[in-house]
């Protein structure tokens, strides 16, 4: 409750449209955070499927790499089908996947803050050496390192705030109202992906739901 409040308050500040009815999210006790590995191995994958989204590399070459490097165990059904036949449509849609990598970034404190969701994140942002794919690397190096990850207070916090975030876009939508704070589209990921670090009923990434 505590956290619900704070992040309406947050809310109030910024002009975002606040459904007090919304209830609480899970406490820190309640909740199971992935663990670093996890994280890890999912934005590894991540980032390789998004080369091919932006076609730095074909699906050819995006197989051969995750063979090379036994990264099969990590792969989805659904990222196994866009891999298999990257369609322009399935190209857009995984372009998104750029914000749920930099908010696994943040968990994992290879960057430092979620900016506002007014602007797409640019991953180019990202150290070179800090990425877990690219060039000649090998991203076991990257999954098996020695990670450390945000608080359950920090990802909550941050979780609480894309739930709401993400009431209001719906809401937005819903009633024919333009959402001209925040970009939908980047709450949505953010969202998702902060849903799937703390287990959100058990979800596996291609199922993710992120409820209102």
């Amino acid at each position: 409750m505590t956290r619900k409040e704070r992040t309406e308050e947050i809310l109030k500040k910024e002009g975002i449209t606040i459904n007090f009815n919304l209830p609480h999210i899970e406490s820190e006790e309640e909740t199971t955070l992935r663990t670093p590995k996890e994280i890890a191995a999912r934005v590894a994958i991540l980032g390789i499927t998004n080369f091919v989204a932006f076609d730095t590399i074909n699906s050819e070459t995006a197989t051969d790499y995750m063979i090379e490097y036994n990264l099969w165990e990590y792969i989805t059904p659904n990222e196994k089908d866009f891999i298999s036949e990257p369609t322009e449509d399935k190209k857009f849609q995984e372009t998104w996947k750029c914000e749920c990598i930099w908010v696994l970034l943040w968990a994992l404190k290879i960057v430092d803050i979620l900016p506002f969701p007014n602007e797409l994140c640019d991953l180019n942002d990202v150290p070179f050496e800090k990425y877990p794919v690219g060039g000649d690397r090998n991203p076991n190096d990257f999954i098996n390192g020695n990670h450390e990850i945000r608080s359950k207070s920090e990802i909550l916090d941050a979780n609480d705030l894309y739930y709401r975030y993400d009431w209001a876009c719906v809401d937005a939508r819903i009633n024919n109202r333009e959402m001209t704070q925040v970009h939908p589209g980047i709450v949505y990921e953010r969202h998702y992906a902060l849903n799937w670090l703390i287990n959100y009923m058990d979800q596996e990434w291609d199922h993710i739901s992120c409820d209102t």
